[in-house]
Formats: C-alpha cells, sequence, structure tokens
C-alpha cells in the first residue's frame, strides 16, 4: 500500500512538472515571435480638454509598438508604443513598458502608472500578424510585424527612439494646423484604451 502511494505521488509530481515545463517552453516559443515591432491599430486615445472646460477625445489611428527581450530568449523584457493621431493637439504619444508571458498571457506594465497595466489573452501570433483580446474586450485587435527582433543584428542594443522623463511623451502638432481653442496650459486628462470600454 505505501508503495502504490509513493508511485501515485512520483507519478503526480512528474506530471505538474511536465505541464509546467511545458508552459515555460510555449512561452519561450512565443517569446520569440512576439519579440519584435508591430504595427496597427491598438485603439488607443485620449482625453484633453479646450480652453471653456469641454472634452474631447481623441482616437489614435495606429500604433507602432517594440518589444524587445532583456535577453535573447526570455520570457519578458521592456519596450516603447508609439500612437498617432489625425486630430487633437498632440501628433503622437510615446510611452515605455515592461513585458512578460506568463502561461500564454501577455502581461503590459506602465511603470508608476498600474492603473493603465493590462493584458492580452487568448491571442494568435506568428511571424506576420499578431491578434487577440486586451484586458477583458471583447473585439480583437490586429497587429503586422514589421521587424523581428531576432533579425536585427544592428538593433541588439539599440534603441533608437528619443525618450523623455516620465510616463509618456506627447509631440505637439504645429501651431499653423492648431486649433486656437485648446488652452496652452491644459494637461491630458485620460488616456485609455477604447477596445476595454
Amino acid at each position: 500500500m505505501k508503495k502504490s502511494i509513493t508511485l501515485l505521488c512520483t507519478i503526480a509530481t512528474l506530471a505538474i512538472c511536465f505541464t509546467f515545463t511545458s508552459c515555460m517552453n510555449e512561452d519561450v516559443g512565443e517569446s520569440i515571435v512576439l519579440s519584435g515591432q508591430w504595427r496597427g491599430d491598438w485603439g488607443m486615445y485620449y482625453e484633453f480638454p479646450d480652453r471653456y472646460g469641454r472634452i474631447y477625445r481623441y482616437d489614435s489611428f495606429d500604433t507602432d509598438i517594440v518589444f524587445y527581450p532583456q535577453y535573447d530568449y526570455a520570457t519578458y523584457g521592456y519596450g516603447y508604443q508609439v500612437d498617432w493621431y489625425d486630430y487633437g493637439p498632440y501628433e503622437r504619444l510615446s510611452f515605455r513598458f515592461t513585458w512578460r508571458i506568463d502561461n500564454g498571457i501577455v502581461r503590459i506594465y506602465y511603470p508608476g502608472y498600474p492603473e493603465y497595466d493590462t493584458y492580452i489573452r487568448s491571442y494568435r501570433l506568428d511571424n506576420d500578424y499578431f491578434s487577440g483580446y486586451i484586458g477583458d474586450s471583447s473585439t480583437r485587435f490586429r497587429l503586422s510585424k514589421i521587424r523581428d527582433y531576432y533579425d536585427w543584428s544592428y538593433y541588439y542594443n539599440y534603441d533608437y527612439h528619443q525618450w523623455e522623463w516620465g510616463y509618456y511623451y506627447g509631440k505637439t502638432r504645429s501651431a499653423d494646423s492648431e486649433e486656437t481653442t485648446v488652452s496652452p496650459d491644459a494637461q491630458i486628462i485620460k488616456i485609455g484604451n477604447r477596445y476595454t470600454e
């Protein structure tokens, strides 16, 4: 009887280890494909007041996002995203983030702003496209791969974007193309993702 219980415990332990190793191997494979540059509609927006206190919402039309692994074949790392806008006082907003893949879930963390942290679930990922659901969203996003990290020999230790201190950096539009109702000292009120609403 004692031998049977020991054998069952050993089998259960091996099954758990095999399952854990299998998940880790899948996470490594997915992080290899995820690492690189992607582009498409990520669903971002920001809200901004005019000089009369009215709040306007501006939706991005395109996002350029890069996932760097912390080291080759790591399941976590850091990255940046640049959201582009047709209208509003900002032409683009840039963000830093860290990421990790954990049991088939991509988690994204925005340092200093935990309210913007999110995760990506039920995603499909290959060398051409990345699609899935952000948070509890019921709308699927879709990004196209622009560059693969493991094909960029020059890109390993080189981040060509200039970064400012803080969570996001916004490039304003030129005065010629900007509407005159924007208050010069106004701040962005909210940044969000329309897919999660």
